[in-house]
């Protein structure tokens, strides 16, 4: 037996096979069918030592299956016979690969090659005449198979329902046939936990870190623990090891605050299997859709964290406890906190990024103490704060009153510029395609039309990115007017503010701006503090005139605070 060849009966099923056809048709199919039925075949017509292999849930547009594969190196050791299936689509979908199969490799490698009910049989020639129109038709039905369930995909996303069969972690299954996901009673409160100790400004590698100190069960051991069922880079010999990839990607998946995102990735066609990343502008979002785990507010303040995250030094455990919020109010550059190990706590001090890296030709210090701001925003934030809770109406009118003209006198001047964009977007096209046309008569050569048509493309390329940017950029002006009611509402929820943290400063702030003192490297000089607050911008309220801690005068316009807002 050892010498003797084997008669190989191949069966193959796909996904696609399953899902589009009729019950009568799925039960044919099916990889118990196929073994019946190919078995009964080689009985009846004297195939002795079979060998029966299948492929379950492998699409036939592409061969790389594992027991197919298994099958051609038998092939190359000379170990088979012939190979039998139910028919060509069995084999494959793709006619090309279909049809070098058939028509040269197996003849090559003296293989007897036969499709049951197509009637096809390598050793009587004539019934091979119409293998490539079958070859071709089999094809056609895969490409429309993967445009029905596209289709239908697409139609599943746009109704919110997930297209994932596991459930993020932090969710379960409502029940075991449900698509519909709840909150996890056992891993709901971790990830709560993990995007609470990011709005304290921790990083995804801090947090990692602690949570593999706690021996939290990391959510492939943690799914594989509950379910029985192994995910993708599995590892049961290091259950509590937590990444900072994985952290992070907890992070950015709007799933916590109640959302579907659909249709990240899709292949590169019904043939070739390897999945993409697809724009964002094609992904399918729908909103409210579960019950959220975060709020928005957690969630914004974690997005807002994560966007000006900046490395602790290596010896310095603790972030920095305003990281992302301190800005050079001359350049605009964010300004870094300058602390070593000989410094002791009371010398740490911030200075101007530009300053630190291109010199006194750029920028100036603009250093201030890190006590010292400290001191100076939390005596503001009291005050803000306080204001909010004693007299609600006049805050509100304030803030209100404020706003409205500056809200206005920007957007105008942002959408004029958004209009001219698009006006020489368009000017382009039509100056490149007139470009053409001349370049054909003659009328430009052909230098010149690489030359200009060059400049046109680069400028144009320019605008396709810019333009986005403004409009962005306009959107999140128009949704900046203020939130007085939001603010109240957090200022009522702290009523003690003893000393600062990081949750309330990512609650409470937006962002600081730093000035020069008036006079360089003068300790006792005045020196601007602009403070633009969560969902009212500044506050320069009649409370305040009269005020003025250590060193500082607060020095705001409106217009300004806007566009700080906008950098």
């Amino acid at each position: 037996m050892a010498s003797q060849k084997y008669n190989i009966l191949y069966g193959r099923l796909s996904q696609e096979d399953e899902r589009q056809r009729d019950d009568r048709q799925k039960e044919s199919n099916s990889i118990h069918n196929q073994k019946l039925f190919l078995e009964q075949y080689a009985a009846d017509h004297g195939f002795e030592n079979t060998l029966f292999l299948a492929d379950d849930g492998y699409s036939g547009t592409n061969f790389d299956r594992p027991a197919w594969k298994k099958i051609i190196e038998m092939v190359e050791r000379d170990e088979v016979e012939t190979i039998i299936v139910k028919d060509l689509s069995r084999l494959g979908r793709e006619y090309l690969q279909v049809g070098q199969y058939t028509e040269i490799y197996f003849p090559e490698k003296g293989v007897r090659f036969i499709a049951v009910n197509d009637g096809v049989d390598s050793l009587v020639e004539s019934s091979n005449d119409f293998n490539p129109i079958r070859n071709w038709a089999n094809e056609l039905h895969a490409k429309d198979t993967s445009k029905k369930v596209r289709a239908i995909k697409k139609m599943q996303a746009e109704r919110g329902e997930r297209l994932g069969g596991k459930p993020p972690y932090g969710y379960k299954k409502k029940d075991k046939d449900s698509k519909e996901i709840i909150p996890d009673e056992e891993t709901a409160p971790i990830v709560r936990r993990i995007f609470d100790l990011c709005a304290a400004g921790k990083g995804p590698n801090q947090i990692a870190r602690i949570l593999t100190r706690e021996q939290v069960l990391n959510p492939t051991n943690q799914y594989y623990q509950a379910t029985g069922t192994a995910c993708t880079n599995l590892d049961t010999t290091r259950p509590y090891t937590w990444s900072g990839r994985t952290v992070a990607k907890i992070l950015e998946n709007k799933v916590y605050i109640g959302h579907t995102l659909n249709m990240k990735k899709t292949t590169l066609s019904y043939k070739n299997k390897k999945q993409i990343q697809k724009p964002e502008s094609e992904q399918i979002l729908v909103e409210s859709t579960h019950e959220p785990l975060i709020s928005m507010e957690i969630w914004e303040i974690v997005q807002d964290v994560r966007e000006h995250k900046r490395r602790p030094p290596k010896h310095m455990e603790e972030p920095n406890l305003f990281s992302g919020l301190v800005y050079c109010a001359d350049c605009g550059k964010y300004m870094v906190l300058c602390r070593t190990e000989k410094m002791r706590e009371d010398q740490y001090y911030f200075r101007c990024s530009t300053y630190g890296k291109r010199g006194k030709t750029a920028c100036s210090p603009h250093q201030i103490r890190e006590a010292d701001l400290k001191a100076i925003v939390l005596d503001d934030l009291r005050r803000v704060t306080h204001f909010a809770r004693m007299k609600e109406r006049q805050f509100a009118q304030y803030i209100n009153q404020r706003n409205t003209a500056e809200l206005r006198r920007e957007i105008n001047r942002l959408q004029k510029e958004l209009d001219s964009m698009h006006r020489r977007y368009d000017e382009l096209s039509a100056l490149f395609k007139r470009l053409c046309e001349d370049n054909v008569l003659g009328r430009v050569s052909d230098k010149q039309f690489r030359m200009l048509s060059a400049d046109y493309n680069a400028e144009q390329k320019n605008l396709s990115v810019a333009i986005p940017a403004k409009e962005e950029q306009l959107e999140k002006l128009k949704a900046s007017a203020a939130n007085v009611d939001a603010f109240i509402e957090k200022a009522k929820r702290y009523t003690t503010i003893d000393e600062l943290t990081p949750e309330l400063l990512r609650l409470f702030i937006q962002r600081i701006e730093v000035g020069e003192r008036s006079q360089k490297y003068s300790r006792s000089a005045g020196q601007s503090v602009r403070i633009v607050y969560r969902d009212i911008g500044r506050v320069d309220s009649p409370m305040q005139e009269g005020e003025q801690a250590p060193h500082i005068a607060k020095q705001i316009t409106d217009i300004e605070e806007i566009k700080r807002l906008l950098a």
